[in-house]
């Protein structure tokens, strides 16, 4: 009997660390949602402040506010697409270039991307290939929207006019 209740007692140890350890994944991945979902309405309420401000001074200090929440959570899309737009804004193209080729070497999000080859192109940096890895995530994904056709446009690739086509027929946004 001893050895019977000693495999019983092992057993129910081994329910009770993988029940602890799956409510713990359960916690932290709600965490995570939550910081997500915190950073982004944190950063919203941000640009919108940035936006509607005059003061130089107030718009440093909501530029390094929302540095920090980058900083703090760059994972966040969200939070990443807000702090580059602010950067683009004000002509820090290499400070935004950096933020989107950190975030673009860990997610290869094709949107994020195409603004990153722009950027680049924007200070003089033009990457065909960084263009040709927009269109092949997209094609990857089966994606034909406009962020591919900027990119076909941008190699000039001979199918771009066809794929144009594609994407505005039957579209009422001509």
């Amino acid at each position: 009997m001893g050895k019977a209740h000693t495999g019983t007692n092992m057993i129910s140890k081994k329910f009770v660390s993988v029940v602890l350890m799956l409510l713990l994944l359960a916690m932290y991945a709600y965490a995570v949602k939550n910081k997500h979902e915190n950073s982004t309405r944190e950063a919203s309420l941000l640009l919108k402040e940035y936006v509607s401000s005059t003061d130089d001074d107030q718009k440093k200090s909501i530029l390094n506010r929302l540095s920090s929440l980058y900083h703090d959570d760059p994972e966040n899309i969200n939070v990443v697409r807000m702090y580059i737009v602010i950067l683009s804004s004000t002509g820090e193209y290499k400070k935004a270039i950096f933020v989107l080729e950190s975030f673009n070497r860990k997610n290869e999000n094709p949107s994020l991307l195409l603004h990153e080859c722009m950027l680049k192109d924007r200070i003089g940096d033009y990457e065909e290939s960084c263009y040709r890895k927009v269109i092949s995530l997209k094609k990857a994904h089966g994606i034909n929207d406009a962020d591919y056709i900027v990119a076909l446009f941008m190699v000039g690739d001979k199918g771009f006019d066809k794929e144009k086509d594609i994407y505005m027929k039957g579209r009422d946004d001509n």
